[in-house]
């Protein structure tokens, strides 16, 4: 999806549908309809029918995943990373990606307000244990992965194991909510800013069971089929 002015409209119409395998005929995609999201960015997501395979699938902002209200990494509509402008970095730092403002920003939550009051309706989007311990396991830090599957994270995230290893390790031993986010924070601050932050968060996401198998076109991409990211059990690259 892309914004131009007042106007958001899907900004890319793949050139097949997610159905597709090889040496099949072309894909013939029509706009079904679209519908409103009563959460999330006000843009109507777009219901493509491809009336060859006789099936129907849903396109969704870049960077958004059904039922999400929040981005799953800090990236605009146009793939472009956001940058957090909270602080002015030093000569030798950069920005750092606006994580705070997606589903991972219940780490930031948690360290600075974890004594916030129930009546605020922030809590219950970005400050239950469940929203950390979703985080984890996206990061490859939650104590109920196994070492097979952490490792998968890791190669997904692009972080050293050893970099995840001591991660976990801290979280388990984490006292409390602000001192899981900090250890969050801190992994986040390892994936850095490249372009390619929002695929190594999906591929990992895939991975861990945080949403399900994802395909992902932009004007870019000049694959029929875009970029999958596979579940569990299927090869990383």
């Amino acid at each position: 999806m892309s914004g131009s002015g007042s106007a958001l409209v899907p900004a890319v119409m793949p050139p097949s549908c997610v159905h597709a395998s090889k040496g099949d005929p072309a894909c013939v995609l029509v706009v079904h309809h679209t519908r409103g999201r009563k959460a999330g960015p006000q843009i109507p997501v777009t219901v493509v029918q491809c009336r060859t395979h006789h099936r129907a699938f849903t396109l969704y902002p870049l960077g958004h995943i059904p039922y999400g209200r929040l981005a799953v990494a800090p990236v605009t509509l146009d793939g472009q990373v956001v940058l957090s402008t909270e602080s002015e970095p030093t000569a030798v730092e950069r920005r750092s990606p606006a994580w705070r403002a997606t589903q991972l920003g219940a780490a930031f939550a948690a360290i600075d307000d974890p004594t916030v009051k129930l009546t605020d309706r922030r809590w219950w989007a970005t400050q239950t244990a469940e929203q950390l311990a979703r985080s984890a396991a996206l990061l490859g830090v939650h104590p109920g992965l196994s070492a097979p599957d952490a490792e998968a994270i890791a190669f997904r995230l692009e972080l050293p194991r050893l970099v995840l290893r001591q991660a976990a390790d801290a979280y388990v031993h984490a006292r409390g909510r602000a001192a899981r986010g900090r250890v969050l924070v801190g992994v986040l601050d390892q994936l850095g800013a490249d372009a390619c932050v929002l695929d190594r968060i999906l591929a990992a996401g895939v991975y861990a069971g945080c949403w399900g198998t994802v395909t992902r076109w932009d004007r870019a991409s000049r694959s029929a089929r875009g970029q999958v990211f596979p579940g569990r059990g299927a090869p990383a690259g």
